[in-house]
């Protein structure tokens, strides 16, 4: 649960790419819930107003450094991406959306994008932050993204311990009650610059 100054409904493109369904995986969290993480589809608006009202005011507050009121225009426009500069993972159960991570690459770095992730309050502590990551990692890398820059507020202690728990080199920047965080995807590369 990072923000992302990039989800301005006014801009960006708002047309699909092609659905990657080879990017599908199944996960199971710590205590055996199963779980589909899959691309984002343009039908998952609905599924993201629902997600919304799973979280609490401070889940809110973490994702977004503010209690933004449900917005339906927002939700479509968080649903149509390309799957290469801007792409999400959903993680779904039972046909509802738990969760989602998403990166939106930075056009004045080639290489880097910005990443936020969401999960729903009743699965939060059970490992599914860790799944998102890893699963939006392997597809960032796929597609020669190399490093994740976040915003994270510096009380949020399950985000910023799913970003340790990584093993990814890392760069912290302190902006007073958020850190500005980049994540090198190559273990073997040394932190971002």
């Amino acid at each position: 649960m990072v923000r992302t100054v990039r989800e301005d409904p006014g801009g960006g493109a708002r047309t699909s790419g092609t659905y990657p369904a080879g990017d599908e995986e199944n996960v199971v969290l710590r205590d055996g819930t199963a779980m589909c993480l899959r691309p984002i589809r343009p039908d998952d608006g609905p599924g993201l107003l629902a997600l919304y009202d799973r979280l609490s005011p401070e889940s809110l507050y973490f994702r977004f450094f503010a209690v933004p009121g449900k917005d339906a225009g927002k939700a479509k426009y968080l649903t149509n991406v390309d799957y290469d500069k801007r792409y999400a993972v959903v993680a779904e159960v039972g046909g509802a959306i738990g969760g989602v991570a998403r990166w939106e690459c930075l056009a004045d770095r080639p290489g880097h994008a910005e990443v936020a992730f969401t999960v729903a309050d009743d699965l939060q502590g059970r490992g599914l932050g860790s799944c998102l990551f890893r699963r939006l990692a392997a597809l960032a890398r796929a597609r020669g993204i190399t490093v994740f820059e976040a915003e994270v507020l510096k009380d949020n202690e399950r985000m910023l311990r799913v970003f340790e728990r990584s093993g990814l080199a890392r760069m912290s920047c302190d902006q007073g009650n958020a850190w500005t965080i980049a994540l090198t995807l190559d273990r073997a590369a040394p932190p971002p610059v």
